[in-house]
């Protein structure tokens, strides 16, 4: 290099020249004061960050260890829920045949209860058949004839039989002489009155009139005219005389005359009702038949039925003015008011009055039987009255 060219390079200003070496220490040694703290702030920030995320850590592991406190704990209750349900069952199963057992016995002794319940009644019956006296004998013989009475009554209908069968209970009653089954009998009386005296149909009269109806209305014929045949009968056309030529208009109407027949309304109606009057015939002779069998199956539902269909048929369709008709009216009428089922009188209260008057001598046995109890009228029935001496005359 040459000393001009160096000369050239080096600057005429002195403060441009690089500093000292002791410059550049003292730099360097501000610049590591200035980084200690901040190293030193950083470590505190780095220790804070660890401190902070050790104690979240310590929070979620107390957490977690709570959770499986909890879990743990359902286990153990799941467990013991478990073996007790085992257990039960165990116990059910040990528990069943006991049951079966129990069970069985109930029924045994429901068997030997229902067994004994029998035979006490068996022996009460037994007590009662042979613990009588020939009197007891006889008041047995008579409730039985009044049982029969109210039977022959209300299933049979049967006034005459029931009336019997009163009558042998009170000559039963007059065989013990015992004064205090008096009313007894009077009542036995009063009720043989009143089957004697009620209204009873005549059901052989009955059956017998329908029957005699049924081959009547054969011979009977309905109100009906019968139409003339001048009314009905088309007039001929008069017929052409010989040789004359009749026109071509004229036998055609002659012939679409032929080929029509014109009635009058009223015509046709009666008719009609001509045809109509056999199966009015034939109606009303099938419902007497019927009638006669609803007669003996005492049916009063199918007799009201049959005999009030019956007269309005008659009524509806024949001439009641003619005297056979009118009669046949009168006998189907009679029909209509009969009543097959009348009011049945009351024939239990003897019955009641007797078993009474046993209850009372059961209950006071050392009563004697010469006195006579007070009879307690049923419901619905007058107070019974002493009877008077015509009527224990008669009884």
């Amino acid at each position: 290099m040459k000393p001009d060219d160096t000369a050239a390079e080096t600057p005429e200003n002195p403060e441009s020249l690089p500093p000292p070496e002791s410059e550049s220490a003292a730099d360097g040694g501000r610049k590591r004061g200035l980084l200690l703290p901040l190293i030193l702030v950083l470590l505190l920030l780095l220790l804070g960050g660890l401190g902070a995320a050790g104690w979240y850590g310590w929070q979620q592991w107390q957490a977690l260890q709570g959770e499986r406190q909890q879990l743990q704990s359902r286990l153990d209750a799941l467990d013991t829920a478990v073996q007790q349900r085992v257990a039960r069952s165990e116990l059910e199963t040990a528990l069943r045949p006991l049951q079966e057992s129990v069970g069985s016995s109930d029924q045994r002794l429901q068997q030997l209860a229902d067994q004994l319940q029998g035979l006490q009644a068996s022996t009460e019956k037994l007590y009662a058949l042979y613990g009588r006296d020939e009197n007891g004998w006889k008041l047995a013989e008579v409730e039985y004839l009044m049982s029969v009475a109210q039977h022959k009554l209300v299933l049979e209908n049967d006034f005459e039989g029931a009336a019997k069968t009163l009558q042998a209970a009170s000559e039963r009653i007059a065989e013990l002489a015992d004064p205090g089954l008096l009313p007894v009998r009077v009542q036995i009386n009063r009720e043989i009155a009143a089957l004697k005296t009620r209204a009873r149909p005549d059901l052989v009269g009955l059956s017998l009139l329908a029957a005699r109806l049924t081959q009547q209305i054969r011979s009977l014929k309905p109100g009906y005219q019968p139409v003339p045949e001048t009314r009905s009968a088309a007039k001929a056309p008069p017929e052409p005389a010989a040789g004359d030529t009749a026109r071509w208009d004229r036998k055609l109407l002659a012939y679409l005359r032929s080929l029509v027949r014109v009635r009058r309304a009223d015509d046709a109606a009666a008719v009609e009702a001509q045809t109509l009057a056999p199966d009015v015939a034939e109606r009303i002779e099938d419902n007497l038949k019927l009638i006669r069998w609803a007669v003996l199956d005492r049916d009063s539902f199918q007799y009201r039925k049959l005999t009030r269909e019956t007269l309005e048929l008659f009524e509806k369709y024949y001439d009641l003015e003619q005297a056979a008709n009118a009669d046949f009216h009168r006998s189907l009428q009679q029909l209509v008011k009969a009543d097959l089922e009348p009011e049945l009188p009351d024939i239990s209260g003897s019955l009641r009055l007797l078993r009474q008057i046993e209850k009372q001598r059961e209950n006071a046995p050392e009563a004697s039987s010469a006195a006579t109890p007070d009879a307690e009228p049923a419901a619905g029935e007058p107070p019974a009255t002493p009877p008077s001496d015509a009527e224990a005359n008669d009884a």
